[in-house]
């Protein structure tokens, strides 16, 4: 019996990770899965066919994989690196077929103290290494860790939508714009330094009704709720538009009812989305719905997905970088 451990940032309330678990399970389909989360409740609402959700590092050999899928998402990072090293090594020992899956990397090349001789046998030995970009690709090559990775260019784009919650919220007859943006410190500056951008961007969905498209509401980070950061850029940029589901800006609703795939059903159902989201990018994409890309310039987290997408961008698709506010000169 094939019984599938699954390791990512899943459970912190954001449906892109739990998005790329569903993929991950697509991909290596197992009699049992379990997955490693931080509110295994909610994963598991989130997810079907998880057999069960654990919160604790060491439950993960107790459980006895005969695998673990290890990514899917930015789990490619130091700290999980050196939280989970250890693990897989002792798994692997005890027989367990190990995978690095669709990883997001950070760059990580002056951060290796976890890269110790297990970790080296973990990775050489493992039976798949993939990431999902090429600047994933350039990471992993530049912290030589023994081996290089395939890439798998965001395969969780083509997860099914369900279309139910979409049609019970959203009119039949108006044109909608879809609309998602992250209340980080850096985007609120951009929007402020370059809002005369935004509004020409705007302008062309004048006459189109606004979806909130929201993936995360963080259980932990403030800065990290899409629900916040949608309502403060209607109140600067859209104060009278017309919201087709106000009810999507409801936290409990959306802790309620959203999930990956009830979500790209409301994207689908969109004629453009605005996002800074990749993963309501990749649903747009993977939708067939024209999507516009809105970011600080000096991330390139966005910008890597639509370059690594860029042969299924729908027609009329871009990714549109904000200019950061020039620091404030002091006096000499």
């Amino acid at each position: 019996m094939t019984r599938t451990v699954f390791l990512g940032a899943y459970g912190h309330g954001n449906l892109g990770d739990e998005l790329c678990l569903m993929e991950a399970m697509r991909a290596f389909p197992a009699a049992e899965s379990f997955a490693h989360s931080a509110d295994p409740d909610w994963t598991m609402r989130c997810v079907p066919g998880l057999a069960g959700c654990f919160e604790r590092l060491p439950d993960l050999l107790r459980l006895k994989p005969t695998r673990i899928v290890y990514g899917g998402g930015m789990f490619g990072i130091a700290e999980a690196f050196r939280a989970w090293m250890p693990w897989l090594a002792r798994a692997a020992a005890e027989g367990a077929e190990i995978h690095f899956h669709n990883l997001g990397m950070a760059r990580i090349k002056n951060d290796l103290d976890w890269v110790d001789a297990d970790a080296r046998r973990v990775i050489s030995g493992a039976a798949s290494f993939t990431v999902r970009d090429y600047v994933s690709f350039e990471m992993a090559a530049e912290a030589g860790l023994g081996r290089m990775p395939r890439i798998t260019f965001y395969p969780e784009a083509d997860i099914p939508a369900e279309a139910g919650l979409a049609e019970a919220l959203l009119p039949r007859g108006r044109r909608l714009l879809g609309l998602s943006i992250i209340p980080l410190p850096l985007m609120r500056d951009c929007l402020r330094h370059d809002a005369a951008r935004v509004r020409a961007l705007l302008a062309p969905f004048a006459d189109h009704a606004v979806v909130p498209v929201a993936s995360t509401v963080h259980r932990a980070v403030d800065e990290e709720d899409d629900i916040a950061g949608i309502a403060a850029f209607l109140a600067d940029f859209l104060p009278e538009a017309e919201i087709a589901a106000p009810i999507l800006l409801d936290r409990a609703h959306w802790r309620a009812e959203l999930t990956p795939a009830r979500l790209k059903g409301i994207i689908a159902r969109c004629d453009v989305l605005v996002t800074q989201r990749k993963h309501n990018a990749i649903h747009a994409i993977g939708s067939g719905v024209r999507v516009l890309g809105l970011h600080p310039m000096e991330d390139d987290s966005l910008r890597r997905t639509f370059v690594a997408l860029s042969h299924r961008l729908p027609p009329g698709s871009r990714c549109v970088g904000l200019e950061t506010p020039p620091a404030e000169r002091t006096a000499a």
